[in-house]
C-alpha cells in the first residue's frame, strides 16, 4: 500500500470505532516490513557509495536511515510503549553510527525483524491501555496519537529517501 494513498489523519479521531482505529494502525504499522522487503532488490542494485554516502551534510545515508528505523523499532519505541501514564516521551536521536559497513540485506531483515517484534507488541496491548495518556513533542497524546505519530514518521522517512534516490539520477 503506498503511504500516500492512506488519509492518515483518518486516524487521529475513533469516528470509524476503536477496533476499526487500533486495526487500521496496525496495518500501517505493518506496512514499514512490506516496504522493506519491497525496497530490498531495487536497492541492491546501486552502487555501495549511493548507499553509504549522503550528498548533503546532515543527511542520513540509506544505510543509516535503515538503520535509524530499525533502532527506532527495536529501542525506543517499546519504551513508549511501556511509558507510565502521563509521561514525556522523548525523541531522542538514535546513535546509528557504523551503520554504512553493514551489508544492506542485514539491514533490511533487521528493519523487518524489529517492526515485527513492535507490531507483536502493539497487538498484545490491551484494549485499555490504548486511551493511556502520556505527552509527544509537548501535547497530551493517547497511544492511539503515539502509533499515529510513528505511523506518520516511517511514511515521512521513506518519502524522504524515495525523493533523495529519484533525484540523484543513478
Amino acid at each position: 500500500m503506498n503511504p500516500e494513498d492512506v488519509d492518515l489523519d483518518r486516524y487521529a479521531t475513533d469516528a470509524g470505532g476503536q477496533a476499526e482505529r487500533r486495526a487500521a494502525l496496525v496495518d500501517q504499522l505493518n506496512w514499514l516490513a512490506d516496504e522493506a522487503a519491497a525496497l530490498g532488490p531495487l536497492l541492491a542494485g546501486l552502487p555501495e557509495w549511493a548507499l553509504a554516502q549522503t550528498a548533503l551534510p546532515g543527511e542520513r545515508s540509506v544505510k543509516a536511515a535503515l538503520a535509524r528505523l530499525a533502532v527506532l523499532d527495536r529501542t525506543v519505541y517499546p519504551g513508549w510503549l511501556d511509558a507510565p501514564e502521563g509521561a514525556e516521551l522523548s525523541r531522542d536521536e538514535p546513535d546509528v553510527a557504523g551503520a554504512e559497513d553493514h551489508p544492506l540485506a542485514d539491514l533490511l531483515a533487521e528493519l523487518q525483524s524489529a517492526r515485527a517484534a513492535l507490531v507483536a507488541r502493539v497487538e498484545a496491548l490491551p484494549v485499555a491501555d490504548w486511551d493511556r495518556p502520556a505527552v509527544l513533542d509537548g501535547a497530551p497524546a493517547t497511544r492511539y496519537d503515539v502509533l499515529l505519530a510513528i505511523v506518520r514518521h516511517d511514511a515521512d522517512e521513506l518519502r524522504a529517501l524515495a525523493y533523495r534516490l529519484h533525484e540523484a539520477h543513478l
